[in-house]
């Protein structure tokens, strides 16, 4: 095996990012101009599209909240500038707009400082009003002072959230700290990762998982099958789901299980173990990494964090951090190994199915797409009967003493072929094992074993290319943390000269 864990500093797809500059890159609200700060974004909102927010506060008597909430509407409606400008009403009033969708450096304006622009009434002349009429408008007044008081404190809340969440950015880009975290999803604001868990609240992902079989057995057996060592000890299963890893360890004897997650399913999770009698185990919602957890130290971390090609969405990170917080000296980690290998792989029906394809249609060139297309690893079960060549491990992991820099390393690969063929792709896959057990388990997601819900990931060539039997196919592999998200992977192989990019995200 030739493998090398490098630095991040030595990646080699694309040069590492400037540096933070003074000031937050501010994206223009109705464009995609950038601006290194706010004050010459507002400038240009004048300039270009006819927003003055200065006559707007002084229009609507605008304050910070109804800021915020023109910020939000703008970004979740997507109104013109006319329409912003020749307004009648607060049409962004609503109190959802106070809920930002992203991080926005628009936020972070102190809008109580800009002045407000004198605006002329179109007319002044007085109305007369009946003693009736002053009535209403008094008890219209007493109305509207007494949800003035409702909202304040949800505006209030609004602003701390803003903040929070202003503050979470800062600590991503500070120049002392940004090599340190932005190796791992734990630097990732819990608003901005919302989504990964909000995916992870819908039933039909726990039904695919729970009918795994292979997956769902194979951690049954790992602890029902060693009842002895689990017997009387604390268990800490991260991103429980819906806690069927916590009934395995508590029907093995599980002196106290603590079942952790951030998704929503936690509280069906809960309903579950309540449902079945199981008086042992007891949820917290949160990241593991942000979460305070009953019992500080235990005897097992048991996690099913596996993604597609292993390391897909990160959440060995959260595996580590457990481990190094939480696992007592001596504790086991279940799995506590796991190795991720390649395969040559020619079927040429899947390979015209999604690459070919896109060569001519309808008499027309549509190549630039299967260029694009060919950046995407195909998750999909493949037939074991293409598996041209003999496997290579490119990276075996100890999760006993493995680092957040996992997901960086490179090897280079020499592939056996065991057949005559037209080798199509590389296929990718991973194995967990359960070991520091009496009895010890194996989880596999190879082409030749029994297919799981992981399938496997295919890595097209641009070409199919001819091989020989017993011919050595020589290349490499290098794979990186994308960039652009903590939880997705640029994998770089080049292979008969020529490099192909993936992404998987």
């Amino acid at each position: 095996m030739n493998k090398e864990f490098e630095d991040s500093d030595s990646d080699n797809f694309e040069d590492e990012e400037d540096e933070v500059e003074d000031g937050e890159v501010t994206i223009c609200l109705f464009c995609d101009s950038q601006f290194p700060s706010i004050e010459p974004a507002i400038q240009h909102l004048d300039v270009s599209h006819g927003i003055q927010l200065g006559k707007l506060k002084a229009k609507f008597s605008m304050d910070q909240y109804s800021y915020i909430k023109l910020i939000n509407y703008i970004r979740r409606e997507k109104p013109s500038p006319e329409e912003i400008s020749t307004a009648k009403s607060i049409i962004w009033n609503e109190e959802k707009y106070l809920k930002p969708l992203d991080y926005e450096s628009w936020l972070s304006y102190d809008f109580d400082d800009l002045a407000a622009d004198e605006i002329v009434n179109e007319t002044t002349e007085t109305k007369q009003i009946s003693v009736d009429e002053y009535k209403k408008l008094q008890d219209t007044v007493k109305t509207l002072t007494n949800k003035i008081q409702e909202y304040e404190e949800s505006l209030q809340h609004a602003a701390e959230s803003v903040s929070k969440m202003r503050s979470a950015y800062h600590r991503l880009v500070d120049k002392e700290t940004v090599e340190k975290e932005r190796n791992c999803v734990s630097s990732v604001p819990v608003e901005a990762d919302e989504s990964y868990f909000s995916s992870y609240a819908h039933f039909g992902i726990h039904r695919e998982m729970l009918a795994d079989r292979e997956r769902t057995i194979t951690y049954r057996d790992s602890l029902l099958r060693n009842k002895d060592f689990i017997k009387g000890k604390t268990i800490l299963d991260v991103g429980c789901g819906t806690a069927i890893l916590s009934i395995f360890a508590s029907q093995a004897g599980a002196k106290e299980v603590i079942a952790v997650d951030n998704s929503d399913i936690i509280y069906t999770a809960m309903d579950i173990v309540k449902k079945n009698n199981y008086s042992n185990i007891s949820f917290v919602k949160g990241r593991v990494e942000d979460t305070a957890l009953p019992v500080e130290k235990y005897d097992v971390i048991i996690s099913e964090w596996m993604g597609y090609f292993l390391l897909f969405e990160g959440m060995l990170d959260s595996i580590i951090y457990a481990r190094d917080k939480h696992l007592k000296e001596g504790g086991l980690l279940m799995p506590n190994r796991c190795t991720m290998s390649i395969v040559g792989y020619g079927d040429e029906t899947l390979h015209k199915t999604h690459i070919a394809f896109w060569d001519v249609m309808l008499g027309l060139d549509m190549s630039i797409m299967k260029k694009q297309v060919l950046h995407e690893p195909l998750i999909e079960v493949v037939d074991r009967e293409h598996v041209l060549t003999e496997p290579n491990v490119i990276a075996d992991l100890d999760l006993s003493t493995v680092t957040v820099n996992y997901s960086n390393f490179s090897y280079n690969f020499n592939l056996k072929c065991l057949k005559p063929g037209r080798l199509t792709s590389l296929v990718g896959y991973f194995d967990a094992f359960f070991g520091g057990l009496p009895h010890t388990e194996k989880l596999s997601t190879s082409p030749l074993a029994e297919p799981t819900h992981w399938k496997q990931v295919v890595f097209f060539l641009e070409e199919p290319v001819n091989v020989k039997a017993d011919e050595i196919v020589s290349g490499s592999l290098v794979c990186r943390r994308s960039k652009q998200s903590m939880r997705s992977l640029d994998i770089k192989i080049t292979i008969f000269g020529k490099d192909h990019n993936y992404y998987l995200d």
